[in-house]
């Protein structure tokens, strides 16, 4: 604890020649009317965070100083915790943990159309310089439980990034990497989730976005898979949120995303320069997962979902060796058909044709593979080469 140093004014005490003497008939030793009698003069302890805002302004050079602008009134003094001052283009804050911290700038305006330190809390750091040629600063809630930063860019202006949306886009890399914040962090409609949009560094439009929920954490989607998501009706429509980044395919070339479909089904959206990107949902995902997605026979879709010409079941196609589909009914499931055993089935006419859906994927049989249809079968045989298609007995 700070102490109080004596005041040099104060003399001693001190003890009067004779004064050790006690008078006759005298239990107390009367005092010499010479003596001083001691005295204190103390000084009070500074408050916390006394002048610390000053000092921190006196410190400026003249460039910082003419940066932030003139003082507009005096410190306020919130409590033993908080003090902020405001100056002409910033304002300066003092807490125990931080010491004096400045915002200013366009983040200073963000941040006051934002609610202050009311809302965001006050600022953990001065203006850092971000990745990507931007700048930030980072604030922390009134309750220590958010943390959140305003990011500034020429490009974007400034917009606030809230907890795990945040930690993700600095675990991305930031505007240098993933992009310059377009938009503040938004709940979405439904309330489940929350999300920020992103110029990325190549662009000059919003083409990437971050999603998050309890259950799924925070995910990117960009590019052209972002661009099929939002065609479907983002969040709200059939695929749901995205529950992983955007991953390389197995050979490298391709990227897919991963999305939670009805919560009972997967989803998915995969793209190749070749193809484009398409969606997959549903028992139809799921099966393309089972074969191992774009690594697997199968390869990139060449469709999204469709609906078959009798409207009973739906249908991608893919470019697996010599063409490839995967077909569902609720009455069949879902069931690959690809290859030579696939052709003969369009030249048939597909499930219009006399054997109907498939109710099996391809499997080994005696002379070679085989897929089985509702009221018939297809074999391909290994020694000839040769496909066949019959009706069941």
């Amino acid at each position: 604890m700070p102490t109080t140093a004596p005041d040099s004014s104060t003399p001693a005490p001190t003890t009067a020649p004779g004064s050790s003497t006690t008078a006759p008939g005298s239990s107390t030793t009367a005092p010499d009317s010479s003596t001083s009698v001691p005295t204190t003069s103390e000084t009070a302890e500074p408050a916390p965070g006394d002048g610390a805002i000053q000092q921190r302004y006196e410190a400026m050079s003249e460039q910082e100083r003419a940066e932030v602008g003139e003082p507009l009134g005096g410190e306020v003094v919130v409590d033993e915790g908080l003090r902020w001052q405001e100056f002409t283009h910033a304002r300066f804050y003092w807490t125990p943990d931080t010491g004096v911290t400045v915002v200013r700038g366009m983040i200073y305006q963000r941040f006051l159309d934002l609610g202050g330190h009311d809302e965001l809390g006050v600022p953990i750091t001065d203006e850092l310089a971000s990745s990507g040629g931007g700048r930030y600063s980072d604030f922390l809630s009134p309750d220590g439980a958010v943390h959140s930063a305003i990011y500034f860019s020429t490009r974007t202006g400034a917009h606030l990034v809230v907890g795990p949306i945040l930690e993700h886009f600095r675990a991305l890399g930031e505007d240098a990497h993933f992009g310059y914040p377009a938009t503040d962090t938004r709940l979405t409609p439904d309330a489940f989730g929350a999300y920020n949009h992103f110029v990325t560094p190549s662009s000059s439009r919003q083409d990437a976005s971050i999603y998050w929920t309890q259950p799924n954490g925070a995910n990117a989607v960009q590019g052209a898979i972002r661009a099929k998501w939002a065609e479907s009706g983002w969040e709200a429509g059939p695929l749901g949120y995205p529950v992983t980044d955007e991953l390389t395919a197995p050979d490298g070339v391709g990227r897919y995303n991963q999305f939670n479909g009805d919560g009972a089904f997967p989803a998915g959206i995969v793209w190749s320069p070749e193809t484009g990107a398409h969606s997959l949902q549903g028992t139809i995902a799921q099966r393309y997962i089972e074969l191992s997605g774009p690594g697997g026979v199968l390869g990139y879709p060449t469709t999204d979902e469709l609906g078959t010409p009798d409207g009973r079941g739906r249908y991608n196609h893919f470019t697996g060796t010599g063409g490839a589909s995967i077909y569902w009914t609720p009455q069949t499931g879902a069931h690959e058909v690809y290859g030579g055993i696939r052709a003969r089935w369009a030249q048939l006419g597909w499930e219009r044709s006399y054997l109907g859906y498939p109710v099996s994927g391809e499997h080994d049989v005696e002379r070679g593979r085989a897929s089985d249809f509702e009221h018939g079968v297809i074999e391909w045989h290994r020694d000839t080469g040769e496909v066949v298609d019959r009706p069941n007995r």
